[in-house]
């Protein structure tokens, strides 16, 4: 059901405003109607419409990012993201073991969780820790690939990381073929450590492992 409130606070907000406002996730965009109706008087609504669309603007020069656990809704969305060739060895329904823990609530729960820019789901982390190591998978939204925006996507997932797991040493796997993934954990100090086989997908493929020691941890 479409929330009216929703559209009232978009329909008074400049274009820029509303696209941002619009494409946030369900609960910011009602936690934001909320606040706007909390009271019935409408030149208070309008004043915090005015000042919600001038925040959501500075965001254009100003962006953010925020890490939380995984909505179900996230979940069906990351489902069915598609990329372009070859990248669609990424899409969640070429492994159907992928697919069904990513959709589980029980299986997701403190493993997967949602990247946020600027409201809006823009990727998502998976995170599992043994003996101080703490393996990171990640993944970014379709449209948003090639946009020069690996690097803060993936800082934010390891300041996440590093704030919230007991951790020496950050580990990644990639499919040999993507030199772009490869490039960009090296260009954030990351080192190759291990050549393999990884049987995903329905058969097995090249991958490399990667780690980074973090210095001044515990």
């Amino acid at each position: 059901m479409v929330d009216k409130r929703i559209e009232d606070i978009a329909e008074k907000m400049s274009q820029e405003g509303k696209d941002i406002y619009l494409a946030m996730i369900p609960p910011y965009k009602t936690g934001y109607a909320n606040y706007v109706f909390q009271t019935d008087k409408p030149d208070i609504q309008a004043r915090r419409i005015k000042n919600l669309d001038k925040n959501f603007r500075r965001l254009l020069t100003e962006p953010y990012f925020w890490i939380q656990p995984m909505s179900q809704d996230s979940a069906d969305q990351i489902a069915a993201w598609t990329y372009p060739a070859p990248y669609d060895f990424y899409d969640m329904v070429a492994d159907e073991e992928d697919l069904a823990e990513l959709l589980s609530e029980s299986t997701r729960e403190n493993t997967y969780f949602e990247v946020i820019r600027n409201g809006a789901l823009f990727g998502f982390a998976t995170f599992q820790s043994q003996n101080k190591v703490l393996e990171i998978g990640l993944g970014m939204k379709p449209d948003q690939t090639g946009k020069g925006l690996g690097v803060n996507f993936y800082q934010a997932i390891e300041d996440y990381a590093r704030k919230n797991f007991d951790c020496q040493v950050l580990q990644l796997s990639v499919a040999s073929f993507n030199q772009r993934a490869l490039a960009l954990y090296q260009k954030v100090g990351y080192e190759k450590v291990e050549s393999y086989q990884q049987a995903t997908n329905g058969g097995e493929y090249p991958f490399v492992k990667l780690q980074k020691k973090l210095k001044n941890e515990k």
